[in-house]
């Protein structure tokens, strides 16, 4: 899902559709959870503290999360994903590993593609919200392609190009290598994926 917890509240709430809202903490110690893509123009990110998102963004609607909300709209997100197959890994209320291959749904890459585009179709129509789809035949290649899919797009990553596709990106792109493992990278001389 995309930019899930703002998305949610933007659909709930008409009037903030196409502008920049932030979820998360409210008070002076408070922390964004999620801001939606139009807050993000302004630099605005997650984790980052709420008093400097106001800096950032100060027009903006600061909105604490409403976790009964964003169940629902998981719950029927994952009926989606377990109506496509019995292996559904989900790893947070807007995100998931689907194993197409054991629904049966997913004979080859063209196959793989139609349930994708499905996929984000049947989303938008349930949930009114939009999502990300990556595939590939590993866990984290399809989490790469997914992030790269962003916002409301669908990428795949053909068996046998993985090398190709991965080698120019940052090493930030890799699941797991956050900032202080990217500097001392940076240091032993690897900033991408093809030098590691």
């Amino acid at each position: 899902m995309d930019a899930f917890f703002a998305a949610a509240e933007q659909a709930a709430k008409p009037s903030l559709r196409g502008k920049p809202v932030v979820v998360g903490g409210v008070g002076p110690r408070g922390v964004v959870s999620t801001a939606s893509y139009e807050a993000r123009v302004f630099g605005v990110r997650s984790a980052m503290p709420t008093a400097q998102a106001r800096r950032l963004c100060p027009n903006a609607a600061y909105l604490s999360p409403r976790f009964s909300v964003y169940r629902q709209v998981s719950d029927s997100v994952m009926e989606l994903l377990h109506g496509l197959s019995p292996l559904v890994e989900p790893l947070s209320l807007d995100e998931a590993f689907v194993d197409l291959e054991a629904g049966g749904v997913a004979a080859d890459s063209a196959a793989a593609r139609a349930v994708g585009e499905q996929l984000r179709r049947d989303i938008r129509a349930v949930t009114g919200l939009t999502g990300s789809v990556g595939l590939a035949g590993a866990k984290m290649l399809a989490k790469i392609a997914s992030e790269a899919a962003k916002p409301d797009g669908l990428r795949i990553i053909e068996p046998g190009t993985e090398r190709e596709l991965l080698g120019p990106m940052t090493v930030r792109t890799l699941p797991g290598v956050g900032p202080a493992t990217a500097e001392a990278l940076r240091r032993a001389g690897i900033t991408t994926v093809a030098e590691t």
